[in-house]
């Protein structure tokens, strides 16, 4: 028979009180959990069960009024604050009580994160929808405005810079569709898609320089290939650089005798 609780239990016990301090709930439960399962396992003198009852006691002392316990223990949020009994002896039966207080609370944190989800989802596709509206009206501003909302409350979904890119694009709000692609490149540097969207939306805005740094990158991540060098041998005969025109078509012809870009730039090319 002990005459001291194991340092185990003791650690425990002592988390336990400290986590819910902090209000870490679900982790005061664990720690609580596992220092009762310890406390069956071991025989004591009377005075350190008197000690490790009383921490237990403080404990569930605090716990019940804690504000994630009260609907559990007070379904009527009379207000009236009830306690969770323990009594000697009493450990193991407690600790299957806090444990199903716990996969409660679980649960009830897994509804209410779906619940989150699927109110975002819902606000990001009424905003878009809602900007998609005032575009087909005409009203540019307004339209812009709200799905540049969208951008900034669900900045951290993955793949809405993406989606946000090309949704300005098919309105034709190129500059738009150009920024959002290109912060999308810098969220996910391999998102191929980002690229090509942010070079047709340069080349639509035939802001040149722009769509030759987002080519340069490709190059620079993915390597050559012949629909990037004949995509690049159009945007140099658009910029009226015959002779880079010229080199990147026949480079992507190299490669890919049928490249459709390389062919026509040359044929340009004669026709001039």
């Amino acid at each position: 028979m002990l005459s001291a609780a194991p340092k185990d239990l003791r650690e425990n016990l002592a988390r336990a009180n400290g986590y819910l301090r902090r209000n870490e709930i679900e982790r005061a439960l664990a720690a609580m959990s596992a220092a009762l399962r310890r406390y069956t396992e071991v025989r004591l003198t009377r005075a350190a069960r008197a000690g490790l009852d009383a921490q237990i006691n403080e404990f569930l002392h605090g716990l019940a009024r804690h504000p994630a316990m009260r609907t559990l223990l007070d379904p009527r949020q009379s207000g009236a604050v009830q306690s969770i009994p323990y009594r000697p002896g009493q450990a193991g039966t407690l600790c299957t009580v806090l444990e199903g207080l716990a996969r409660i609370l679980r649960q009830e944190a897994q509804s209410s994160m779906r619940q989150e989800v699927q109110s975002r989802l819902e606000r990001k596709k009424n905003l878009i929808q809602t900007g998609l509206r005032f575009l087909r009206e005409g009203q540019t501003a307004l339209g812009r405005a709200f799905l540049k909302r969208v951008a900034e409350e669900c900045s951290e979904e993955e793949g809405i810079c993406l989606q946000l890119g090309q949704i300005f694009a098919a309105a034709g709000q190129y500059a738009d569709a150009a920024e959002m692609y290109e912060q999308a490149m810098q969220n996910r540097p391999r998102e191929t898609a980002a690229y090509t969207g942010a070079v047709d939306a340069w080349l639509k805005l035939r802001e040149f320089a722009r769509a030759e740094n987002v080519c340069k990158a490709v190059l620079r991540i993915f390597g050559g290939h012949p629909a990037t060098y004949g995509k690049m041998a159009r945007l140099y005969l658009d910029w009226g650089k015959p002779q880079a025109a010229e080199d990147f078509a026949r480079r992507a012809l190299r490669e890919d005798p049928a490249q459709a870009d390389g062919l026509a730039v040359l044929a340009a090319l004669r026709q001039d």
